[in-house]
């Protein structure tokens, strides 16, 4: 089938046209028959098969209908994207918005709009503020639907999807997953069609590498020299036939030190990229110099670069364009890369197939494993992709081949039965009134997927407990029927765990600390600590004792204990204007790790004021001021001078020891006087002047 025979509006689908989309792949016509005809659909196809285009074609069906659509999605990177190629189509008339973080904010300015990306924890606080938006809808996308089984993000996905089935049933829901072993269930479960193929617009092989052997799972064998590297040759072979590469390791550190490697004999292959790669490199040099950009920018002009949490938004998105346009060769990465972003190459190379749980090193799951391997293949530019797994020894090899390549992915189990995602969720459903007794509480779990899987009893006991919990902690109050307390409200609104408030009380009695609340925040559940070396336990110790602490080693887990110790240390500094180079080098992490708890604390010292009005604190302005310290990066003197625009805590820095230490001083400034200061062109002058008269 054309893409001009959709019966859409011809120019809609004129910018698939221009984008070399001519023809519809098999399941891609199958599923725009089914979506045309209103139904619910679970499509499960391969990676690269096309699931996006179906998700679009369902928004532009709702939007030629007037109704509107929400596509939900994991990752805050994956929405961005989306995002961008939905914009496209705002040229007709379509209004997009981007809706993700700040959980504390009404959503009533959503309704103008007729697609919203979000992630599926802002589709979350969304409800929570309003459940009518879900009554607007006509057309629900979630992509990633196998998440569902993640420990993490599996609960608040399942939430949100049984939310909107339960207020809108007339909505049409489009899940999309790559192959999963139980997709007809899940379809079963949505009241939907399914679709369900292995075909792939580039053909994949699938191998295992040991020793000097490439033996692909047909039966084919290829001979490649093991080098040093173990990889080394395999990676350079696919070069050399106009390829690219993506590595995926378990670790940081062996991503940084594989991609270092790499790049040495990776860059004598380079040739007309390098004026290219050089001018990138510039540019991540120019954008802050660290020690760590310094790094980056290095590898960059070798087209080799690693990619992890570590890096910055900005790092990321420089490092992934230079390999969507062909200039970077190889891009070593730890999984985070393989959950959704469409980077895809002509060759794979999983070279770890365990990491670390914590307690022991344990095999990665194989449908991430398959995840991975899928990547393989660049439309338009490969007649084939190759996904390797890497192997130390022939019986390692025909272990990954049964294993992995031959054997089955696993099924999606709902995860929402752990005690903290129904503490929080169930919170929820009772702040937002959507339920007000227990039978309706259970109603609402028997929808959901865990209760068309399982017996509801081992969840009604849970519950139960759940419900003591909150009312014992003065969340909800239980007569004859339930209803939230004020504090039960709030805390739902501020999208926290209930048990985070229990950690923030701790705190409010005691004499304010600023590294006190910083310690209290990073010990809830909703931070992600920085956990420390060994090392550092000596000094962490240390750090321990100068404090009149809210909690100690002993009433929580030590690891979490010494984890957040780290964490507030880390945010102290960057409150107090120690620089960022150090910050990375003192506590050896990434840039990305420092603005990404940054933005957590961000949350949390904004929920611990907010929580602290309603409990009558005392020191909750304070808070107030060392959020935004920590937001910032600032002492509080500069707090006036580093909320313009366009001026971070540097330049905010450097304006206030030249004398600008006001709004009121840099009324009175002139352009000729601020270009005078390091960092600040005429440009950035006339914008400070424009915004402080």
């Amino acid at each position: 089938m054309k893409i001009g025979e959709i019966p859409l509006n011809r120019d809609w689908l004129r910018v698939f046209e221009e984008e070399g989309i001519r023809y519809l792949y098999p399941p891609q016509e199958a599923a725009i028959k089914k979506i045309f005809e209103g139904r619910n659909l679970v499509v499960s196809i391969p990676t690269a098969s096309g699931k996006t285009l179906i998700a679009y074609i369902a928004i532009l069906r709702a939007f030629s209908l007037g109704l509107k659509s929400v596509y939900i999605v994991p990752l805050r990177a994956l929405a961005m994207e989306k995002y961008e190629e939905l914009k496209r189509f705002e040229k007709f008339g379509m209004k997009v918005a981007l809706a993700m973080g700040d959980y504390d904010s009404p959503a009533g300015y959503l309704r103008h709009y007729d697609v919203v990306i979000a992630t599926s924890e802002k589709m979350d606080s969304i409800l929570r503020h309003e459940l009518e938006y879900a009554y607007e809808l006509g057309v629900i996308i979630v992509d990633e639907v196998h998440l569902l089984g993640e420990e993490e993000r599996g609960p608040t996905l399942e939430m949100v999807i049984s939310k909107l089935r339960s207020l809108n049933e007339e909505a049409q829901i489009i899940a999309l997953s790559a192959t999963i072993k139980n997709s007809e269930e899940l379809a079963r479960w949505l009241g939907g069609e399914h679709i369900y193929s292995e075909f792939r617009p580039v053909p994949l092989k699938l191998g295992v590498y040991f020793d000097d052997t490439l033996l692909f799972s047909d039966g084919e064998e290829k001979e490649i020299k093991r080098d040093s590297l173990g990889i080394g040759n395999l990676v350079k072979k696919s070069i050399r036939a106009g390829g690219q590469v993506l590595i995926f390791v378990n670790r940081r550190k062996s991503a940084e030190s594989l991609a270092d490697k790499l790049g040495r004999k990776i860059e004598k292959l380079l040739e007309e990229e390098r004026e290219e790669l050089e001018r990138i490199a510039r540019g991540i040099m120019e954008e802050e110099y660290t020690i760590y950009s310094e790094k980056l920018a290095k590898m960059i002009m070798r087209g080799v670069c690693f990619h992890h949490a570590g890096l910055t938004n900005s790092q990321r998105k420089a490092v992934e364009d230079a390999f969507k346009r062909g200039l970077l060769k190889v891009i070593v990465a730890t999984p985070t890369l393989a959950a959704g972003i469409n980077l895809p190459s002509r060759t794979v190379i999983v070279r770890d197939v365990t990491r670390y749980n914590g307690f022991a090193s344990v095999h990665i799951p194989v449908m991430e494993v398959k995840q991975m391997l899928g990547r393989a293949g660049r439309p338009k530019y490969d007649k084939y992709g190759e996904g390797i797994i890497y192997a130390r020894s022939e019986n390692r090899a025909i272990e990954y081949m049964e294993m992995y390549i031959r054997g089955e992915v696993e099924e999606i189990e709902s995860k929402l039965s752990n005690e903290s995602a129904l503490r929080t969720h169930v919170l929820a459903l009772i702040a937002s009134n959507m339920v007000n007794t227990e039978d309706e509480i259970y109603a609402f779990f028997e929808k959901t997927f865990y209760g068309f899987k399982m017996p509801m009893e081992y969840l009604h006991k849970k519950v139960e407990r759940i419900l003591e919990f909150l009312e014992e902690n003065e969340f909800i109050r239980r007569k004859r029927i339930i209803l939230p307390t004020p504090l039960g409200k709030r805390t739902s609104d501020l999208y926290i765990d209930p048990y985070t408030v229990l950690i923030f009380k701790k705190c409010y009695p005691l004499p304010y600390d600023e590294f006190c609340v910083l310690h209290t925040i990073s010990c809830t559940p909703n931070m992600l600590p920085l956990f420390p070396r060994r090392s550092e336990l000596e000094e962490l110790f240390s750090l321990a004792y100068s404090h009149q602490l809210a909690l100690d080693e002993f009433e929580i887990d030590s690891e979490v204990f010494f984890a957040a110790l780290k964490t507030a240390s880390v945010l102290l500094d960057w409150a107090n204007e120690v620089s960022q180079d150090l910050i990375v080098r003192r506590y050896d992490i990434g840039p990305g790790d420092l603005h990404s708890r940054v933005e957590m604390a961000d949350w949390l010292l904004y929920a611990f004021a907010e929580i602290g009005k309603i409990l009558r604190y005392e020191h909750y302005r304070e808070v107030e001021k060392l959020r935004l310290r920590v937001k910032y990066g600032v002492r509080e003197e500069l707090l006036p001078i580093v909320s313009i625009r366009g001026i971070g805590r540097v330049r905010a820095r450097r304006l206030f020891d030249a004398g600008y230490n006001s709004i009121e001083r840099l009324r009175e400034a002139r352009i000729e006087e601020l270009i005078r200061i390091p960092g600040i062109g005429r440009r950035l002058a006339e914008e400070i002047l424009r915004q402080v008269k």
